[in-house]
């Protein structure tokens, strides 16, 4: 896919997000001074401080998987393979019949791509950790992610969250 052809898919997710999204979870509150996702995916830069679209080039789960898996890779991405309560806090189970929260962040990624709910968490967790994307200064990727999950189901569905988690990659 050509480069103008991503930034349009990525301008039209961040629309879409940006429209749905709380203020908390995607652009960071009323006191954010750096970038956000949704900034950048949508061209609302106006706190532009060297941030544009170009500067959120997320990875998927099979390629956060394999850096999981190689401690070289995981330490040059800035990245641990942790447990899920370690980034999403006692309180904030995997979505689904039978959560634990003691796994590991990798055994919930795949190797083809397909993005659940728990994956897409996970996966924007990796990409905010990794600096892939730009947070507002004072954000940690933790508190980020945890304001999504929170987020899911009142502001956006689980399926909106997960197009606009991939879009940040695909």
């Amino acid at each position: 896919m050509n480069s103008r052809r991503q930034f349009i898919t990525k301008a039209a997710a961040g629309g879409v997000v940006a429209a749905l999204a709380s203020k908390t979870a995607w652009a960071g509150g009323s006191s954010a001074t750096g970038c956000s996702v949704s900034g950048n995916l949508s061209g609302n830069l106006s706190n532009n401080h060297e941030c544009n679209s170009t500067n959120i080039n997320g990875l998927g789960p099979a390629e956060w998987k394999t850096i999981l898996g190689n401690s070289s890779k995981r330490a040059a991405e800035g990245v641990s393979n942790v447990a899920w309560e370690d980034v999403f806090d006692i309180g904030r189970m995997p979505f689904g019949s039978n959560p634990d929260a003691s796994r590991k962040i990798k055994s919930f990624l795949s190797d083809n791509n397909k993005l659940g709910g728990n994956e897409a968490l996970v996966v924007a967790y990796l990409n905010a950790k990794s600096e892939r994307y730009p947070l507002p200064a004072g954000k940690t990727a933790e508190r980020y992610v945890q304001e999504l999950y929170d987020d899911i189901g009142i502001v956006f569905t689980k399926e909106q969250f997960k197009r606009a988690v991939k879009a940040t990659y695909s």
